[in-house]
């Protein structure tokens, strides 16, 4: 079922970038999303920031309780930068087997 069909229409991309990497920080943080319902998706980055996050929720009110209560609260949280997604172009959950170059 498709998260707008019951109610969480938007997707916000987190990236996240931790006061420092060291092992016991990282699973800190890890630890800490995986307990966070709103979070979809979460990948640890090589690149400028430490972890992206996919979350979804009902409205704009929903993510600042999400930022304030949560988002800010993680472990290790030096800086937390937001994108919405205005809209889907692509969703796949087919892996490309047998492509041709």
């Amino acid at each position: 079922m498709s998260p707008a069909k019951i109610g969480y229409p938007i997707s916000i991309f987190v990236s996240i970038t931790l006061d420092r990497q060291q092992q016991g920080g990282l699973e800190a943080f890890e630890q800490a999303v995986l307990k966070m319902p709103a979070v979809m998706e979460c990948y640890l980055m090589t690149g400028e920031f430490d972890y992206l996050l996919r979350i979804v929720v009902a409205d704009i009110g929903d993510f600042e309780r999400v930022h304030r209560q949560q988002l800010t609260r993680l472990p290790h949280v030096a800086r937390v930068h937001s994108s919405f997604a205005v809209s889907t172009v692509l969703k796949s959950r087919a892996l490309p087997m047998g492509w041709e170059s």
